[in-house]
């Protein structure tokens, strides 16, 4: 059975501030209306953008909530939930400055826990307030994010702990049943044997500290920042994903906190926004395969992110900049986005998951995935990004067909869904001769012609020969 379907338990963006856009806010009505996820996550809560603290001249706290009511009012509004990263550091209160990022993120812990105490406690109760404790109990508290990379977090692993310490006590004595978690491991994390998590277990437990979750980035890649996508990023393999959720669940099942939740807070094929691969049809197959994989490891598997309205880096200056999300920048639904699309349509029964398709069953209907995932060539698994270019992309990839037979037991009727090439923005863009500033017009084309193919079948096999990258999906009932 698929219980929770925890490909769809949480979606993210890049940072609160970024909430507030209307263009954003319509990115994300509609993926609710398609796809429908349950929480949403992001950075940049208590960022200066968000106007959350601020003192009197004799350095006493000030809060102001207005921009945070809106944003969570809306995110509501559309019938998601906010798994509420706690980060980053107020100005006023950072021991570093401008840190990470091109909106000056403050990566450090505090100048005074006590107003962080205060910070953290004020805004929750401010919440429970607003929403009902009944409603917040529903949330998930995630304390910091990737605290084992300087960029993200000037202080020890000590400072991370006492941070941690301080931030569960915030919320918990507003209330006990708020669920409160860390501690947001980079992928970093995951490649060293996830040391940084066991450590922060043994400081959990030596503390008797509540932790209702843990959560990590496991992200596929052999270095944890390569901001451009233009250096030796290297991609470990194809089955990496598996290994490391295989492994986080090892540790959590046989630790002082076996039944605390595993929430994977960011996942994609690479933690660069300016990764060319995130635009191309790869992507389709690569989170099929890796999500089909995985079924019971975890309750969530974050992908980053939802949306090219992201500023980590400053805005894209193309339309198809190898941003992170599910849908660029203008509204035009990449390849990506229709791996998530497909999979909200699998049945609640499981019948068979290889690594080439998933068989579903809902009442008497077949809901059956297939795809043709071709990975990296060795040279670009190993670092060498020389052959991939803004209008250049497939040749990084070992392309070539696959057969692929499922017998059925009679004939069938329905629906099939195909998605290859043809259907990708980024292709199609390129068939527009790539422009830089795409008129009305321009993008009104490319989302007509940059989704599913739909066509009509009975069938008593399924025999396909998939080019690469190609999926499809069936929707069929028995004669």
């Amino acid at each position: 059975m698929i219980n929770d379907k925890y490909y769809k338990k949480c979606i993210t963006f890049g940072r609160a501030g970024e909430g507030l856009r209307a263009d954003f806010q319509e990115q994300l009505r509609e993926l609710q209306s398609e796809i429908g996820f349950e929480y949403i996550r992001f950075h940049g809560l208590f960022h200066d953008d968000m106007a959350v603290y601020d003192e009197d001249k004799n350095g006493k706290p000030v809060l102001w909530f207005g921009y945070i009511d809106k944003l969570f009012d809306f995110l509501l509004s559309v019938h998601i939930k906010p798994f509420v990263e706690l980060g980053f550091m107020p100005g006023k209160i950072a021991t570093v400055k401008n840190t990470v990022f091109w909106w000056q993120a403050n990566g450090c812990p505090p100048t005074d826990y006590d107003k962080w105490h205060y910070l953290v406690n004020e805004t929750v109760k401010h919440l429970t307030e607003r929403y009902g404790a009944n409603e917040v109990k529903t949330w998930y508290f995630e304390v910091w994010n990737e605290p084992n990379l300087g960029s993200f977090f000037r202080g020890t692993q000590e400072e991370y702990f006492r941070l941690y310490e301080v931030s569960v006590d915030a919320v918990k004595s507003i209330c006990k049943d708020y669920r409160v978690g860390g501690p947001s491991t980079s992928g970093a994390d995951f490649r060293e044997g996830l040391g940084y998590l066991k450590a922060f277990i043994d400081f959990c437990d030596s503390k008797k500290l509540p932790v209702d979750f843990f959560s990590a980035h496991p992200y596929p890649t052999c270095w944890a920042l390569d901001e451009e996508g233009t250096e030796h990023m290297g991609y470990i393999s194809k089955e990496i994903c598996i290994e490391f959720l295989d492994n986080i669940k090892n540790i959590v099942d046989n630790s002082p906190y076996p039944n605390a939740e595993i929430h994977l807070t960011e996942w994609n094929s690479s933690p660069s926004p300016r990764d060319l691969i995130h635009d191309t049809p790869f992507m389709t197959p690569f989170i099929l395969y890796n999500i089909t994989q995985n079924f019971g490891k975890a309750d969530s598997l974050g992908f980053w992110t939802f949306t090219d309205i992201f500023e980590e880096n400053g805005p894209g200056k193309l339309p198809f900049h190898g941003g992170f999300g599910l849908i660029n920048a203008e509204g035009i639904k990449k390849s990506s986005y229709w791996a998530y699309w497909l999979l909200n349509k699998l049945g609640d029964n499981i019948i068979e998951i290889t690594d080439n398709f998933i068989i579903t069953k809902q009442n008497d209907e077949y809901r059956i995935i297939i795809w043709n995932y071709c990975y990296y060539t060795d040279e670009f698994a190993n670092g060498d990004r020389k052959r991939l270019t803004d209008t250049e992309r497939d040749a990084v990839f070992n392309l070539k067909n696959i057969e692929i037979n499922i017998t059925l037991d009679g004939t069938y009727t329905g629906t099939v869904y195909t998605l290859d090439e043809s259907t990708c923005a980024y292709h199609n863009w390129l068939r527009l001769n790539a422009p830089e500033y795409p008129t009305q017009n321009e993008i009104d084309i490319l989302k007509a012609n940059s989704k599913p193919k739909e066509e009509q079948i009975t069938l008593s096999d399924i025999t396909e020969i998939m080019k690469p990258h190609e999926v499809k999906m069936y929707l069929i009932r028995k004669n």
